[in-house]
């Protein structure tokens, strides 16, 4: 079993950036979570995941968020790919029969190529290869529904892998990867935290506390860690971040306001996440 794990959600732009002011928070508290033995993450948690793995320190993403000096994807999830959405994952209060329907969604997306997907993520990764550290990228198979984490070990080139964990349908086509095809691992949870389940402590930052519709929400899948054993926090946005997040996920105008909420709350929290990561 690993000793501690640190799992960042997905959620766009504003996710990215509440997280990283977080863990900016509490790095300056004494408490740097990016020394995690497994950094997994999911969408934009994941893109978080590896700048944290390949060795960028939080205060220098944090600063990166707040000056708007690093281009975050630019990506328009239009009003009717949200509806789209929103009938594929409200259509059963069933979540394996919900993940069934946004699969078959993402399959419906042909007018966009897989290589428009790679050349979107590609310009997002510091790095071209798998870090040393350990790195696990969630996304679920659409023909399937099953979810995996991709990692070094799993065979996979850095960029299909991180470009399966953010391939939300209907905006892109699942990514194809052996036998399967990978879409976003946030049509299954925001986190995916259960899939940490071998770690003996871990911290869960949520900046999307729970999925549309069946999906099982961060508390439930961090109280599941807890009843198998671990030693585990999670941590969401209050009132005021969900303000300074606005309700457009993909506003880039919203990156600085959101980073200084996660450094809030960082800050307000630091004590209550020591004592699950530090005893």
């Amino acid at each position: 079993m690993a000793d501690t794990a640190l799992v960042l959600g997905g959620g766009g732009l504003t996710a990215y950036a509440w997280q990283i002011g977080v863990l900016a928070a509490l790095a300056e508290a004494g408490i740097d979570l990016g020394d995690a033995d497994v950094l997994a993450g999911t969408s934009a948690g994941a893109l978080l995941a590896l700048d944290l793995a390949e060795g960028s320190p939080s205060s220098a993403l944090y600063a990166e968020q707040i000056n708007r000096e690093r281009a975050m994807l630019d990506v328009d999830f239009t009003f009717a790919m949200t509806v789209r959405y929103l009938w594929a994952a409200l259509g059963s209060r069933d979540p394996k029969t919900v993940i069934k329907r946004i699969g078959r969604l993402a399959l419906t997306v042909r007018d966009v190529p897989e290589t428009e997907v790679f050349e979107a993520i590609g310009p997002q990764l510091r790095v071209s290869t798998w870090p040393q550290r350990p790195v696990r990228l969630f996304a679920v198979d659409a023909l399937t529904g099953e979810p995996t984490a991709f990692t070094a070990d799993s065979g996979v080139d850095l960029l299909h892998a991180m470009s399966a964990t953010c391939a939300l349908p209907p905006l892109f086509p699942p990514i194809t990867i052996g036998t399967g095809r990978w879409m976003d691992g946030g049509v299954r949870s925001t986190t995916n935290a259960d899939l940490v389940d071998d770690c003996a402590r871990v911290v869960v930052l949520a900046p999307i506390p729970k999925g549309a519709g069946a999906s099982p929400s961060a508390a439930t899948q961090v109280q599941t860690l807890v009843s198998n054993g671990a030693r585990a926090a999670l941590l969401t946005p209050d009132r005021q971040a969900r303000r300074a997040f606005g309700r457009n996920p993909l506003d880039a105008g919203r990156i600085p306001a959101a980073a200084r909420e996660g450094l809030r709350q960082g800050t307000a929290q630091a004590d209550r996440i020591r004592t699950t990561w530090q005893g």
